[in-house]
């Protein structure tokens, strides 16, 4: 696949088949990925790759520590979802939300439906492999860019492969959960997920397209 398609092509999916991945994809998935850059070549970012029983154990101990620990009120030190963020940034993050919600048709007052729906974040969405991005404390969060561009590796390499992925900061959350089963010691601090798959292109959820914002509304020409 070109570049330029796997680009144009690569969603955030929401509903995945449960096709099994071999071990062998997801390591030429990383193996390319790694070569991403990364701030005086640190490579900061610690991968956990997920399948079969241990990722039922996972999804398991998540489950659970949501339930004693409702969302939203575990405190963050690095929270992924903004705080006091202003227009246009708020309103299309409500955009995006709302054509999910409405591509499922889930009324907006809906909250049991909605709150179902967010809990499929802990099911990697039903995809078969989920993985954990994880960084050494001494280095947040100056090195988090170099984490954004390793995941955003991940997902456009896996395009190459046929597979789909979606990135998810909501595993900071249960971070406790996440330690237990995968044995991640406390210095280092889990950041994000991605789940990753083949699509399931009759599902509604990924039939939503949130659309971009055209270049001339976030880049400054200068000199030029």
């Amino acid at each position: 696949m070109e570049l330029l398609e796997a680009v144009s092509s690569r969603i955030s999916a929401r509903a995945f088949l449960d096709t099994p991945v071999s071990k062998d994809i997801v390591y030429k998935i990383l193996d390319h990925a790694r070569l991403a850059p990364s701030g005086s070549n640190m490579q900061p970012c610690h991968i956990h790759a997920v399948a079969g029983e241990a990722r039922e154990r996972l999804i398991e101990k998540a489950l659970a520590y949501a339930a004693e620990h409702p969302m939203g009120n575990v405190q963050s030190e690095y929270q992924s979802s903004p705080r006091n963020f202003i227009n246009p940034y708020k309103s299309r993050r409500f955009a995006c939300g709302m054509a999910l919600y409405s591509a499922l048709d889930i009324d907006r007052k809906d909250k049991a439906a909605r709150e179902k729906q967010l809990m499929q974040n802990f099911y990697f969405f039903g995809a078969p492999v989920g993985l954990i991005f994880s960084m050494h404390r001494s280095l947040m969060p100056g090195q988090l860019g170099d984490m954004g561009i390793l995941m955003g590796n991940v997902m456009l390499i896996a395009r190459e492969y046929g597979l789909h992925s979606c990135a998810q900061g909501f595993w900071q959350d249960v971070q406790p959960a996440i330690r237990e089963v995968l044995d991640i010691p406390e210095d280092y601090y889990i950041y994000n997920g991605i789940s990753l798959g083949y699509l399931d292109e009759n599902h509604a959820a990924n039939k939503v397209n949130p659309g971009r914002e055209p270049v001339e509304q976030f880049t400054e020409f200068v000199g030029f």
